[in-house]
């Protein structure tokens, strides 16, 4: 077997030095391997057996450490961004000393979608080119493998989630509880990135588990705040405006960043309310 990075071994103390230790396998050929002094957790005597992480020092050894990691070859779980490097990539917290790269090709050249320090994503270790250990983003099937699936009672609840991915038409969101949520955009209030953890409320459950969610109000709610919008624009105009119900959708979407639909709605809530009226293709304020 040929000892690589992320590999987690039995390895035989062979010799000291005063920087650390010399490590072994009796039973292969293969290069000493270091186990510097400050990779040691507890005392240790030549002719021990350890179990070790291997991983590239940084200057390109292969080296042992006694720090367990939290993922190894062939695992996978949610590792913690530590710093962000905007040119190349961020740095992720593996439980070990070195921390874990995981390259813009993974995040994507936009960086406003990359995630933030102390936000989590789905990783497992990969190699470069070179040989060298790196993280590799996860999404689809080794995620949802490990997934919950929802149960129908939690529809209309409120849900908390980490953003993982994203597609054409919206953010996969891994929630607290372990189910696969789908976020469309149309359905976000702010922006998105991964690693975010939002809160939201779930709109449907599909029948494999996995849960459609909002971040929008619902339509009752959303009529009343768009009521209010309406109504503040009125009174900022001294209670007139040159829009009504048979309104371009365009300019109402320009003037209100609202739906014609939504307007219409939120006009005949404050109709049958009785604070606005309308004529002559204007909307004013009851006084």
């Amino acid at each position: 077997m040929e000892l690589r990075p992320g590999m987690i071994v039995r390895l035989n103390v062979a010799r000291e030095a005063d920087f650390g230790y010399f490590l072994t396998n009796d039973n292969e050929s293969i290069e000493d391997i270091l186990l510097h002094k400050r990779q040691v957790t507890e005392a240790i005597e030549v002719g021990q057996t350890l179990e070790v992480f291997l991983f590239h020092d940084h200057q390109g050894r292969l080296s042992a450490t006694m720090e367990k990691p939290i993922i190894s070859l062939g695992k996978f779980d949610w590792l913690e961004v530590v710093s962000v490097n905007e040119k190349d990539g961020v740095f992720l917290y593996n439980g070990i000393s070195r921390d874990l790269f995981l390259s813009m090709d993974d995040l994507g050249t936009d960086r406003s979608l990359w995630p933030k320090i102390g936000e989590k994503l789905p990783v497992s270790l990969i190699y470069d080119k070179k040989g060298r250990l790196m993280g590799r983003l996860l999404r689809g099937a080794p995620v949802e493998e490990t997934a919950t699936p929802a149960p129908k009672t939690i529809l209309n609840s409120d849900i908390t989630g980490t953003v993982y991915s994203f597609s054409e038409k919206g953010a996969f969101v891994y929630t607290e509880q372990g189910y696969i949520a789908f976020l469309h955009f149309n359905e976000a209030s702010e922006e998105l990135h991964l690693g975010k953890v939002i809160t939201c409320r779930v709109t449907f459950v599909r029948d494999d588990g996995k849960i459609n969610i909002s971040m929008q109000p619902k339509a009752h709610e959303r009529r009343h705040d768009d009521a209010d919008q309406i109504y503040e624009f009125l009174l900022k105009r001294d209670g007139g405006m040159p829009y009504t119900d048979k309104s371009d959708p365009i300019i109402i979407k320009q003037k209100f960043d609202m739906s014609k639909g939504s307007f219409k709605r939120a006009l005949g809530k404050l109709l049958k309310e009785g604070k606005i009226y309308q004529k002559d293709g204007w909307t004013f304020k009851k006084e």
